[in-house]
């Protein structure tokens, strides 16, 4: 059973036009059981990737494709500067990615946000990694020409922070021939596997759910670019980036020359990484942190309050506002506030006492 590892939705900024709920729909359609949705740096997709899965009975997964360097405060080759993918495996690991996330959002390095090797062994537990694509740290040390002792290195320094078990390279499902630097990585990324015996899975990185919409994915690049598409320079996606079934991620890797064994073998690898995943967005309550004495406070003004959301039936705060004068006593109180006016009223208030 093929999985899809990698995607971007329209929230990885014109660099794909899936809308999360359009690309569920499609996986169904493909008859996926799961789908992974790992966006450009950030996570806003999450809530709808996973709604929709669970509206089209398939499992939605949730992680992102972001910049990794050794050490952000210590970046000497730019050149090796790449990305690394990482997969949300529960819900409690799923506020370590988010973790992450605002970490590499305040750590900028050449444009891009970026986690370290402090980052990761800091909310490391069981996240998923993957050596994504050409724009991945070891991609980018293969197509430096990078000695493979010093790529094995940085290979055994994550499956250290991050468990062996949670880490795999990555075999690229890209006609080898049309892509040279493909055909440098995938055949390195082999040797790499063998030896530092880490798991091999194939993948492709889908940004745009059908075959049809590569035309306005190219118009979408060409856009972020500020390029015309009649412009020779204009970025152009590749016919593998859309959300491919299971026959043609087999079918491109035996045309690549890879044995058949080997194929299915990659292939069921990816099913079994979402096997492992177990993700929940908790629903209907407050993710806010509490401080000290506000449950007290709660009870004490009887504003935790059952509520409904579309027919759902929930405990939350009810908005509420108290005027309290100087001895401590409640002159005034208003329930279920409604933002328009009510500043005015409650000066209004103030004024009279």
């Amino acid at each position: 059973m093929f999985v899809h590892l990698h995607g971007y939705s329209t929230y990885s900024f014109l660099e794909a036009i899936g809308k999360p709920k359009d690309i569920v729909k499609n996986a169904k359609s493909l008859w996926y059981t799961a789908i992974w949705l790992t966006d450009l740096n950030v996570v806003y997709g999450a809530f709808q990737h996973y709604m929709a899965g669970k509206d089209e009975g398939i499992k939605p997964i949730v992680g992102v494709e972001i910049g990794f360097v050794l050490d952000a405060n210590n970046v000497a080759n730019l050149k090796s500067v790449g990305s690394i993918t990482l997969l949300a495996m529960s819900t409690e690991w799923y506020h370590n990615l988010l973790q992450l996330v605002t970490y590499a959002s305040q750590t900028w390095i050449e444009f891009r946000p970026k986690v370290d090797m402090k980052a990761l062994t800091e909310n490391k537990i069981w996240i998923l990694a993957f050596s994504w694509g050409v724009d991945s740290r070891i991609s980018k040390m293969i197509l430096n020409w990078e000695p493979l002792p010093k790529i094995q290195e940085i290979i055994g320094m994550l499956k250290n922070t991050l468990w062996a078990e949670n880490f795999y390279l990555e075999i690229i499902a890209q006609d080898e021939q049309e892509h040279p630097d493909i055909a440098k990585i995938n055949k390195t990324i082999l040797e790499l596997a063998e030896l530092t015996q880490t798991p091999c899975i194939i993948s492709n990185i889908y940004a745009y759910p059908r075959p049809t919409d590569k035309i306005n994915q190219e118009l979408a690049m060409a856009i972020k670019d500020n390029l015309k598409l009649f412009d020779p320079n204009h970025r152009v996606p590749t016919t593998e980036n859309h959300l491919m079934t299971e026959e043609e991620i087999r079918s491109i890797a035996l045309k690549n020359g890879y044995a058949p064994q080997q194929v299915e073998e990659r292939i069921q690898n990816t099913g079994t990484s979402a096997e492992r995943v177990d993700f929940k967005i908790e629903m209907g309550t407050s993710l806010f942190p509490k401080y000290d004495g506000e449950e007290e406070l709660e009870i004490l003004y009887q504003v935790w309050k059952e509520k409904v959301n579309f027919g759902k039936k929930y405990f939350g705060i009810e908005r509420s506002t108290f005027l309290i004068d100087e001895k401590g006593e409640i002159v005034k109180e208003w329930r279920k506030v409604k933002v328009k006016g009510h500043v005015d009223e409650v000066l209004e208030e103030i004024e009279k006492m």
